[in-house]
């Protein structure tokens, strides 16, 4: 895909407002692991998914499902680098491994000394309850802070945010819709992660009203950049699968 170059860097030092930019950003969870199935703590743990949910995902009726949203083209596919989003792509998009970008940033949150535990074996953890009442005032044992997994998702908008001005603001000022193939943007991920990218985008929404897709589904989510941060509408939310 082709920039507009220095045109926009002279246009807004002129004062030229860049146009609202909409994409449309297709979330897909990744599909199922032995921890998910046992309802056990999955975070950085580098777990593969299980055989019967990569058959799931090569499901006559599942692949089209997924191809009715992966069709068309994407402007950006991102990925988070640990094994079971990997695997999923590969199944549900084998065409688009190349052109992913696997970011660390969109890996579930770090669960720590409790990866691999369940709520029945924590559960009289005074530590891990206060968490569970309170994740921003408590982090787990070797675990990833609240403040740090949220703040890694927040540079991750903005830099998509960015990049966006670059490839669709000055297109739209000069007018060149053609250089712009496509205003879509995959992202397959985790539970965690897009639970928490919805309570950024979408006014009202906090991290536990948030729903993420069940795994190995899809969510399509139209979000809106303008004034330097995205969001979006709770009407603009459409989950298949």
């Amino acid at each position: 895909m082709r920039g507009c170059g220095m045109d926009m860097d002279w246009r807004l030092s002129v004062g030229m407002a860049i146009p609202s930019i909409e994409l449309e950003l297709v979330l897909i969870r990744h599909g199922q692991t032995k921890w998910n199935v046992e309802h056990r703590y999955l975070g950085h743990t580098d777990l593969p998914l299980l055989p019967e949910a990569s058959e799931r995902l090569s499901q006559p009726q599942q692949q089209i499902c997924m191809q009715t949203e992966l069709s068309g083209g994407f402007w950006r596919v991102f990925c988070s680098d640990l094994l079971r989003c990997r695997e999923t792509l590969a199944f549900v998009a084998p065409s688009l491994e190349q052109d992913a970008v696997y970011d660390q940033r969109l890996r579930e949150m770090n669960f720590g000394a409790w990866e691999g535990c369940t709520y029945e074996q924590l559960k009289d953890n005074s530590l891990y309850r206060r968490w569970i009442d309170d994740p921003s005032k408590v982090t787990p044992p070797e675990g990833e802070s609240w403040t740090a997994f949220d703040a890694r998702l927040r540079s991750f908008l903005l830099d998509l945010g960015q990049a966006a001005v670059a490839a669709f603001g000055c297109c739209a000022i000069k007018e060149k819709k053609s250089e712009v193939t496509s205003n879509r943007v995959l992202v397959v991920t985790h539970g965690g992660v897009i639970r928490n990218l919805l309570a950024q985008l979408v006014p009202g929404l906090t991290f536990y009203s948030a729903v993420a897709p069940s795994p190995g589904n899809v969510m399509v989510l139209k979000i809106l950049w303008q004034h330097g941060q995205w969001s979006a509408d709770k009407a603009h939310i459409l989950e298949k699968g």
